[in-house]
């Protein structure tokens, strides 16, 4: 008889004469994002006080106790030994009994990048240049961040530039640092990875970078104007930022092309041949224009300086910062307007004077600007991004400790073969005869034509796609096994071909918009070969080809004890000498008396 003890928040429950029912489920043929929770069946507790005090009392309508919709801790001990630990038990129903049931082996924190659909743009990121943006400009060479990649243009065009690209092991860790999941990756796969690459191939700008770096324009000067006022003359110090707005009137009127929330400045000036210490004397007018008129500003401040007397001169320091509603096209000029006399010779700026304009995103960056990353990653769910991987090399996932996946080659089942756990004598046989309980010739969810196959796409010249065939007449004709979010490539000149700019009847540059790609990095180059569809199933999916081919499912009762279901691990495979084969765990379900319903798949 077996002897179950069973804790919820570390208080021992009290538990039926009968059995507890485990079910120990393999990921093998499993989709990532379904990764398979070992569960118990329903547990039925007696209506016992303490069993009624456990769940706070909530079998009553009038409890307003959260314990149903609470997930609770759960440990379960089989005749002394700890079978399962840190599982989660919820409260099913009250009726006759008490029904509890607890799931285990999930990764707990990987259920948040499942089920919040979130996406790769929604990674967080910074504002470190080198880090979380980069300077999309003529380089003069390529490098591994900026390979070359055929994107449609002339090398010679001053417009454009190669796309930065970001390796898959940075997203990789991007998503394992911001979700708290440990993906660990067989080393032999791990160095295909590293060689992966996305194009960046949107050109989104980022509101964090226009927040952290304003567009500034420096007061580089002073135009006397003859009627007792000088204008400051704008020039723009940052390369970067010369799409920003434009220099207009002798420079003494810049014109914002790009929306504005807010307007700030530090500006020093010196002032000669004034006696007056007022500062209401020495006012600066800014002065915001809709029109090219310059006619009734729709915005105006007058700013009033701290005012320090210096040798020959009075050092006059504005400092200014309003809230505006400043629209593209929108121009502004900054005036001192002094009360005292003042000719050409008066005024001069002081020391280094900056205006910051803070932007509003206009929704694409241009050539020369900066070019932030994570905002122009491909619009992929994160989920999709790890399943792709994944499969690309042919790794299924398996549970590994409470926040980690570890993903498998199918060849390590066939590899683990030495490892093997001899079950033969363990096999409680049903028939007189050396057959099996029950034997199935089919998987779920394969067909006679197992398609994989890349993102479709009608400017991608070639088929890239791949087929595993099944060699049986009784099953569906054909289905995609797998479709990734990406589109594949051609290859023009040894390099992979993206048709991401072309030019129109005029000879003008044009930016078109264009599928995920997933490239692999051959030195400063961008390639797709070797990302064939059929070649990524020469290599990776031999094994699985032979899983599904000639399936042969066994069930069997087979005695296993508790330490043994404890420390089972779904990629060893098992050994029946009675079938002279090795098998690969699907189902465990636990019955009486350390029997279990094992159901096997043959290697």
């Amino acid at each position: 008889m077996t002897r179950d003890e069973l804790y919820i928040n570390n208080t021992k429950a009290d538990l039926n004469k009968t059995d507890i029912t485990l079910s120990y489920k393999s990921n093998l043929l499993t989709d990532i994002s379904k990764i398979i929770s070992n569960r118990s069946y329903t547990i039925r507790l007696p209506k016992t006080a303490k069993n009624l005090a456990l769940i706070e009392c909530a079998h009553l309508p009038s409890s307003t106790s959260r314990y149903p919709y609470l997930k609770h801790k759960g440990t379960l001990l089989r005749n002394g030994i700890e079978m399962i630990k840190n599982a989660n038990v919820v409260l099913l129903e009250t009726s006759e009994t008490i029904e509890v049931a607890l799931t285990w082996g999930n990764v707990t924190n990987f259920a948040g990048v499942v089920n919040d659909g979130k996406k790769l743009t929604d990674i967080t990121h910074g504002t470190v240049e080198g880090v979380d943006w980069v300077i999309w400009s003529n380089k003069g060479s390529n490098s591994a961040q900026f390979p070359l990649i055929d994107y449609g243009f002339n090398s010679d065009d001053p417009n454009v530039w190669y796309h930065p690209v970001v390796t898959v092991k940075w997203i990789l860790d991007k998503i394992q640092e911001q979700s708290g999941v440990t993906f660990n990756f067989p080393s032999d796969k791990l160095t295909v990875i590293n060689k992966m690459i996305i194009p960046l191939l949107t050109r989104n700008d980022s509101q964090p970078l226009f927040d952290k770096f304003p567009f500034i324009i420096k007061a580089s000067g002073l135009r006397y104007d003859g009627f007792n006022s000088c204008d400051v003359v704008f020039s723009i110090p940052d390369a970067t930022q010369q799409n920003y707005g434009e220099i207009l009137s002798e420079n003494t009127f810049l014109k914002s092309n790009y929306e504005a929330s807010l307007i700030s400045g530090e500006i020093y000036i010196g002032i000669k041949y004034t006696y007056s210490t007022s500062s209401s004397d020495y006012p600066i007018i800014l002065n915001v224009y809709e029109d090219s008129a310059n006619t009734s500003p729709v915005i105006s401040k007058t700013i009033y300086p701290q005012i320090e007397q210096k040798d020959g001169y009075k050092s006059l320091y504005f400092q200014f910062s309003y809230e505006v509603d400043i629209k593209d096209g929108y121009k502004f000029d900054l005036s001192l307007t002094p009360r005292p006399s003042i000719d050409q010779n008066s005024c001069f700026i002081e020391s280094d004077s900056n205006i910051n304009l803070y932007l509003k995103t206009k929704g694409e960056i241009s050539f020369g600007e900066k070019f932030p990353l994570v905002p122009n990653l491909p619009d992929i769910k994160q989920i999709d991004f790890i399943k792709a991987v994944a499969s690309m090399v042919g790794l299924f996932a398996l549970p590994d400790g409470e926040n980690g996946i570890k993903f498998i080659p199918f060849d390590n089942l066939s590899a683990n073969k030495s490892k093997a756990v001899d079950w033969t004598n363990r096999v409680i046989m049903a028939y007189n005869s050396v057959t099996p309980r029950n034997l199935q010739y089919t998987l779920d969810n394969i067909a006679q034509n197992n398609w994989f196959r890349y993102k479709e796409d009608d400017n991608v010249m070639g088929n890239y796609d791949g087929n595993i065939q099944v060699d049986d007449a009784t099953i569906e004709y054909e289905r995609d096994a797998i479709t990734l979010p990406f589109s594949a490539c051609s290859t023009k000149g040894g390099v992979a071909y993206i048709p991401l700019y072309s030019y129109n009847d005029n000879g003008e540059l044009q930016y078109n918009k264009a599928n995920p790609r997933i490239l692999l990095l051959d030195g400063t180059k961008g390639i797709f070969k070797g990302l064939e569809w059929t070649t990524l199933i020469a290599n990776n999916y031999q094994t699985y080809k032979g899983l599904i081919n000639n399936a042969k499912v066994v069930t069997e009762y087979i005695r296993l004890n508790s330490i043994e279901l404890r420390d089972l691990e779904m990629d060893i495979p098992v050994y029946l000498a009675q079938y002279g084969c090795y098998l690969a765990i699907i189902e465990i379900k636990t019955k009486e008396n350390d029997i279990c319903e094992c159901k096997l798949l043959k290697l």
